[in-house]
């Protein structure tokens, strides 16, 4: 039956709450799957244009949805220490590991 590939028999006897939890679901699904890339290649395709004026400062600020609320912002900037102990790693990376 539709999008949620329902038969009728089951959208018969489903109870409103139960067809709901469905539907949320299946707008999360999408949101997941297709949402979401669509919202990456857009943001790129943004960033990348050179005279677009007043680009997005990331793409969840340029297209919001739902499940964003699930992703914790990590608010902890590095300490100058943090700083200077991954800088010297990535100097060893790129000089072979001297």
């Amino acid at each position: 039956m539709g999008e949620l590939g329902w038969t009728l028999e089951r959208w018969r006897n489903a109870t409103f709450t139960e067809f709901n939890y469905a539907s949320v679901g299946y707008w999360r699904h999408w949101e997941r799957f297709v949402g979401i890339p669509i919202r990456e290649i857009c943001y790129t395709t943004i960033c990348m244009t050179p005279g677009a004026t007043n680009k997005p400062s990331s793409a969840q600020e340029m297209w919001p949805l739902s499940i964003d609320k699930d992703i914790k912002k990590k608010t902890v900037k590095p300490t100058e220490a943090e700083i200077k102990r991954a800088r010297e790693g990535a100097k060893t990376l790129l000089n072979g590991n001297k």
